[in-house]
């Protein structure tokens, strides 16, 4: 996989999703709706080709560069 341009808001839910986080727990962190975190991952998904939020994660951990510019 390559780098691929995410949102801020793409990259706080794929950095939670590393972290281990539900969507559940997402959306209480972020004040979204958990509707909303799910429309943020499936956009991810097809922007990864991923098939699971462990590809996401596995994604983060491999470039973990890309999500140091965000706090």
């Amino acid at each position: 996989m390559s780098i691929i341009d995410f949102t801020k808001r793409e990259k706080e839910i794929i950095k939670l999703i590393a972290e281990g986080y539900s969507n559940k727990e997402i959306s209480k962190v972020l004040n979204i709706s958990e509707c909303t975190v799910k429309t943020y991952i499936k956009m991810i998904m097809l922007k990864l080709q991923a098939r699971s939020r462990v590809d996401i994660a596995a994604y983060y951990y491999k470039h973990k560069e890309q999500f140091l510019d965000f706090h």
